[in-house]
């Protein structure tokens, strides 16, 4: 039976020590378009994007995703029902080509292996044919005989991008996509982004408030840990409880 969520949590809390990061979060995350979470930091954001993707378990609370409960299960299964993270901190393979990088990131999904020169099943033409499109999808076409380790910033953010892209996720979570980069940069990623939501979920923790009301189709606005407000771009603009949260709006 079909669900209309991608997420739900019920009462979800982490605590540190007594601290609760995350207290009592009851939401739904509809299926489709970009679900952007915002807040100041120490709202809770990571946190909770920990929580969803397994890498931190609950204090307590339940976590549901695709109608099934999820709060127990390892991240690497959460990755096969098809979630996907993306991280702060850009996690590629520096030492090898644009093209090795993702050629191995398609290889280990279509394949179960990670071994570049040795692919055990799936035919050559097809590990190509796939590594090519993702190049495509995240424009680094043009650089993909290159060493990761000499991509742009922004570019880098793209790849790793396009390493979660090569599990064809429902989901995926992209955590501070843009921080750090230039304007021609963010203006590269935010159109990867999207170019890559139709047929996706994307729930993104961003603080670029311009871009989030740009490509945003919900905003959840967390505030120490609780959820503040939820609602679209003009909503969120206009509440007033966020407006005195972030001192005339700033969100």
């Amino acid at each position: 039976m079909s669900v209309d969520y991608a997420f739900k949590t019920e009462h979800l809390t982490r605590s540190f020590s007594g601290f609760k990061a995350v207290s009592d979060v009851t939401i739904e995350i509809p299926v489709g378009g970009v679900r952007t979470i915002i807040g100041p930091n120490g709202a809770g954001k990571t946190t909770f994007f920990n929580l969803l993707s397994g890498l931190l378990p609950p204090s307590s609370g339940k976590i549901f995703f695709d109608g099934k409960d999820i709060t127990n299960l390892e991240p690497y299964k959460r990755a096969r029902m098809g979630l996907a993270r993306s991280f702060q901190i850009t996690n590629i393979f520096a030492k090898l080509t644009v093209y090795e990088n993702v050629r191995l990131a398609v290889q280990a999904v279509h394949d179960g292996t990670a071994s570049f020169f040795f692919p055990s099943r799936t035919k050559m033409g097809d590990l190509a044919g796939k590594t090519e499109s993702i190049l495509d999808d995240i424009g680094l076409t043009s650089v993909a005989n290159g060493l990761a380790e000499n991509l742009s910033h922004g570019d880098q953010r793209r790849l790793e991008i396009g390493l979660v892209l090569a599990r064809d996720p429902k989901v995926l979570l992209l955590d501070e996509p843009l921080a750090g980069m230039s304007p021609t940069e963010t203006h590269a990623t935010v159109e990867l982004i999207v170019r890559i939501a139709p047929g996706r979920t994307i729930l993104l923790v961003e603080h670029d408030i311009d871009v989030i009301m740009a490509i945003s189709t919900t905003i959840t606005v967390l505030q120490t840990g609780q959820i503040l407000a939820v609602g679209t771009p003009l909503e969120i603009r206009t509440n007033e409880a966020v407006q005195r949260a972030y001192l005339g709006g700033h969100v």
